[in-house]
């Protein structure tokens, strides 16, 4: 990926639109229902992450500091085609000579859960990265345990590709290939 097209993707990504959902860029009214999914303790577990412990007051802070200044981590509102947000799905650690870049997704609304909206976002932002960009391989980490993703991932077109272990994490990495795109 060349520097100026991440960066241009990075600050100044337009909607992009699937069959079931369409990916904008995050806004301040996107702060409470995140805050919801990042103290849910089965969102979280399947996140790999704690939950927040601190008030939506101080997330909001740190939230309306991370709209204004991204870095290189690049993350989506997932709506539904009605406006129902409902997930985020992020692009993060870009490697420009290696010409691969990670993703990760998370539906927080539970009722959208096994429904497609999932995979239609990934399809959606793997097709939006391929388009985009000079990416060769996009990667993402699913839970060993989580065959609901897992299975998501596959029909997308990801395939494993290895394993990895973080704070006690058990990893399954996969892959999409460029010239696989988004099943």
């Amino acid at each position: 990926m060349r520097r100026s097209t991440v960066f241009e993707f990075l600050n100044n990504c337009s909607p992009v639109t699937g069959e079931k959902v369409r990916l904008r860029p995050r806004k301040t009214g996107d702060a409470a229902a995140e805050y919801k999914w990042r103290t849910d303790e089965e969102l979280c577990l399947l996140d790999a992450a704690p939950p927040l412990e601190f008030t939506y007051f101080d997330f909001l802070d740190r939230y309306l500091v991370e709209l204004e200044y991204p870095g290189l981590t690049h993350t989506l509102a997932i709506d539904t085609l009605d406006g129902r947000h409902i997930g985020n799905c992020s692009v993060f650690n870009f490697d420009f000579l290696a010409g691969h870049v990670e993703v990760g997704l998370m539906i927080g609304e539970k009722e959208y859960w096994g429904r497609g909206y999932g995979s239609d976002a990934l399809k959606t932002l793997a097709r939006y990265v391929f388009e985009i960009s000079d990416i060769r391989l996009i990667l993402l980490r699913t839970l060993d345990w989580n065959t609901r993703a897992q299975a998501c991932f596959i029909k997308c077109g990801f395939t494993a590709c290895g394993s990895m272990t973080k704070d006690n994490y058990h990893f399954i990495v996969m892959e999409l290939k460029r010239n696989l795109k988004p099943a």
